[in-house]
């Protein structure tokens, strides 16, 4: 009889005791091979989701499925970051935020989809105020006419060379300037904090044409100067944007170069306020002090000087010489305005 072959009982076949065992150990055997591939796949997905010590991850976010969140823990959205955490771009070890010293300057607000930045303009209120309140104080000395300037130009001297002297202390001393941007910080602009002050300039400017001028071409010099100069500078930053900037240089003079950031919408706001400056100065013709024939000679006259002041102007006013603007603007229009009357009166003359 074949021992590998069950014998029949009543009929009945039955496994043999061999057979019995070997299955037995086959379902053993099939079982503990299952649960030694689980515990591999255990380990290797705790090492894949365990990185080295020291080494930042992202968190892995699944597709936004319904419920998912709920079956799977391990695969949960992250928290949304607090408010502390809005302003860290550091993740420590821990998984937490480092948080950094909040600077103003730095900070940057990002806008919603779908809106463009803009840069934020600074309109300097103070200082354009200031700027422009010299041009009333020149007027009225003007009409109040003094029979010498000579004592206002002294007068003028003294206080630029004290603002002189004070910028060069606030230049050489970190404390004094400290003080001195705290109460008079808001009349300068950011550029001027490591150089000399725009207000020296502005008095040297002034006292050169009250000086070598005649008396009525330096009040218009210093009316561009505090006026033209204003609107030029509020207009362009306000509507500069929605006009083409201005050629590289003057045209056909590539040694007068324009400033990079002037606009024609700064330019046409200094044209329109230097010619109403003009004419409203001489709309009934020479003054007291000078003859000039061309203002003697028609409305028509009046115009063109005008025009030379307000488009003469503003070409010196968006001119970039390297040198503060408060200090060419009066001396360069002065000089145009003053070799027009010169000019015209050779003309007229002959």
């Amino acid at each position: 009889m074949d021992p590998n072959k069950s014998p029949k009982l009543n009929g009945h076949s039955h496994p043999s005791t061999n057979g019995y065992f070997d299955a037995h150990r086959k379902r053993e055997g099939s079982v503990s091979s299952i649960s030694e591939d689980e515990d591999g796949l255990r380990r290797r997905s705790r090492q894949a989701r365990s990185p080295p010590t020291g080494v930042g991850t992202l968190p892995t976010i699944r597709a936004n499925v319904e419920g998912a969140a709920d079956e799977d823990p391990l695969h949960a959205p992250p928290p949304a970051p607090s408010a502390g955490a809005a302003h860290a771009s550091v993740i420590g070890p821990d998984g937490q935020p480092v948080l950094r010293r909040r600077r103003s300057s730095s900070i940057k607000v990002k806008p919603p989809p779908g809106v463009t930045p803009q840069k934020a303009v600074d309109w300097e209120i103070p200082r354009k105020a200031f700027h422009s309140s010299i041009g009333f104080l020149t007027l009225l000395l003007y009409y109040l006419d003094p029979p010498d300037i000579m004592p206002l130009v002294r007068y003028l001297i003294a206080a630029c060379a004290f603002i002189f002297t004070v910028d060069l202390i606030r230049l050489n001393s970190p404390a004094f300037a400290e003080i001195w941007e705290l109460v008079c910080g808001f009349l300068m602009r950011v550029e001027e904090r490591n150089k000399i002050n725009g207000v020296v300039w502005y008095l040297v400017g002034v006292i050169f044409v009250l000086y070598m001028y005649p008396r009525d071409i330096a009040v218009v010099s210093i009316l561009t100067l505090s006026w033209s100069d204003t609107t030029a500078s509020t207009l362009g930053r306000l509507w500069g944007r929605y006009t083409p900037p201005l050629p590289p240089h003057f045209p056909g003079i590539k040694f007068l170069p324009f400033a990079p950031r002037k606009s024609l919408a700064g330019f046409l706001a200094a044209s329109v306020t230097g010619f109403l400056i003009g004419f409203g100065f001489w709309h009934n013709g020479s003054t007291v002090y000078h003859d000039w024939l061309i203002l003697d000679s028609g409305v028509l006259g009046r115009i063109a000087t005008s025009l030379v002041v307000g488009i003469g102007g503003a070409v010196v006013e968006a001119l970039d010489l390297g040198v503060d603007d408060n200090l060419t603007l009066p001396i360069l229009s002065g000089a145009l305005i003053w070799g027009w009357f010169e000019a015209t009166n050779y003309v007229l003359k002959l």
